[in-house]
């Protein structure tokens, strides 16, 4: 299985600058929502929000906001931003699903919820 990382650096950080943006993420604060507005798409978790172009870029930050990232490169094509953004929900869901079977044992929720976060930081070098 391949990481995150390695994925997000292959795909994505090969690209040359100008074909991608830089998004600033803030911490996230409980459940992480994307919702479509008169404007847009936007990404919330609690009182903070991101606006996004599409539904895909919402998509592909609120994976890089769960994994806690405070900046973010988006590739500015829309329709390959469509083609490699399976691939990364798909790894990150593999991930939570694994990281949850070890971790279900540890009854600490704080615990948990912090070794899961050192997982995320140390798979996404």
């Amino acid at each position: 299985m391949q990481f995150i990382g390695a994925y997000y650096k292959e795909h994505v950080l090969s690209l040359p600058r100008k074909a991608l943006s830089k998004k600033e993420l803030f911490g996230s604060s409980g459940e992480i929502k994307i919702e479509r507005d008169l404007f847009g798409w936007k990404i919330y978790s609690g009182k903070n929000f991101i606006e996004c172009q599409s539904e895909e870029e919402a998509r592909y930050l609120k994976v890089f906001l769960q994994l806690g990232f405070t900046e973010v490169y988006v590739p500015k094509e829309e329709s390959y931003l469509k083609r490699i953004l399976p691939e990364l929900e798909r790894l990150k869901a593999r991930t939570d699903e694994i990281l949850n079977f070890y971790l279900e044992t540890i009854l600490n929720r704080k615990i948990r919820e912090r070794l899961k976060y050192e997982v995320y930081m140390e798979i996404t070098k």
